[in-house]
């Protein structure tokens, strides 16, 4: 029996217990779940892990399964979903309690991430891309598209290019849930020994002299990016860190879909979280 089959009328409060209970429990109620990466595997996408992985993963899926309600297209086997950046299948797996496998999807621009996921079992389909290129699906063919932690990475041209082709594969009414780093991102910059959590960590340090000018950029609504990395599938030129503030968005991004809610960066969710309606 599929997870959807056997907990699609659990409650939201439900559904997080048993997120976290599969991470020590690969059978529930003798319904096979998706494994769990390593913790450091983990950790190396999602700066989180385990129970409290899961328990920010659940948070930012509440935006999306709390939207759709409301607007009168609520979660269901139906709905089609597409989450970008998926990662080890962190948030991919959240909609598994209403969404059919089949009409469930994932994409990442890095091998290892796709075959991860297909390798824990996580119940969706699983595509690989390439950073700037199309997406390889239709015109109108998803209803939700979920984005945690893949804007807080790209260059203004690179993350314009990507809500357009969101825009693209949307469906009318299709709801745009995702993440960006707001102001409160540079208040790392200031923690005691930041440099030294790691490589990634120890780049952005670099911008510590400039602290001040780069919030006066972000308080002045300017797409911010900070180059932090060179890697075989995340070159600088496509990936860094990124500070987009909400007054930008509204200005370049609105032609896409419009704001419903910028909601700053907080706990359990550490990300800005944007959720927009595609415009017509």
């Amino acid at each position: 029996m599929s997870i959807n089959a056997k907990f699609s009328s659990v409650s939201n409060e439900e559904w997080l217990n048993l997120l976290q209970r599969s991470v020590r429990e690969p059978y529930i109620e003798g319904v096979e779940f998706p494994r769990f990466p390593c913790s450091a595997i983990q950790l190396g996408y999602n700066g989180a892990a385990d129970e409290e992985g899961m328990l920010r993963a659940h948070a930012f899926w509440l935006y999306a399964e709390g939207y759709a309600r409301a607007l009168g297209r609520p979660l269901g086997p139906a709905t089609r979903v597409l989450d970008i950046g998926c990662g080890w299948g962190r948030i991919t797996r959240t909609f598994a309690r209403d969404v059919s496998q089949a009409n469930l999807h994932g994409v990442d621009i890095e091998p290892a991430a796709i075959e991860t996921c297909q390798m824990l079992g996580v119940p969706a389909q699983f595509t690989l891309t390439r950073p700037g290129s199309p997406l390889p699906f239709a015109e109108g063919s998803f209803d939700i598209i979920s984005a945690y932690s893949v804007f807080t990475h790209l260059p203004e041209n690179v993350a314009s290019a990507l809500i357009s082709e969101m825009h693209r594969v949307a469906a009318p009414g299709c709801l745009f849930v995702f993440t960006v780093e707001d102001a409160h991102f540079l208040n790392n910059l200031e923690i005691p020994g930041i440099e030294n959590a790691s490589e990634r960590w120890r780049l952005l340090s670099s911008y510590k002299p400039q602290l001040e000018e780069l919030r006066a950029r972000v308080a002045a609504s300017e797409y911010l990016y900070l180059t932090t990395n060179d890697e075989e599938f995340r070159s600088a030129a496509v990936y860094g860190d990124a500070v987009i503030p909400r007054d930008w968005i509204e200005k370049n991004w609105s032609k896409y879909f419009s704001l419903l809610r910028f909601q700053e960066s907080a706990a359990p969710v550490y990300q800005a979280v944007v959720v927009g309606l595609r415009a017509d």
